[in-house]
């Protein structure tokens, strides 16, 4: 194999395994923040409550999808 072929699949192999530790490493916030919800069918009407609640405040939704 030629160098650069070794550098590609090294750099390839540590995003990998960073990736894979911050996802398996679990979810923790900060102390003092709320922890951190779950988007689902059953927390929905939640969601929008809370969101309407707090009309007064900033709210951001930030919805991340892996594809």
């Amino acid at each position: 194999m030629s160098l650069r072929t070794v550098a590609v699949l090294a750099t390839a192999a540590i995003v990998l395994l960073v990736g894979a530790r911050f996802y398996l490493s679990g979810h923790q916030v900060p102390a003092g923040q709320p922890p951190l919800g779950d988007l689902n069918g059953g927390s929905l009407d939640t969601l929008k409550s809370d969101f309407n609640r707090n009309s007064d405040r900033v709210r951001v939704i930030l919805l991340l999808s892996p594809t």
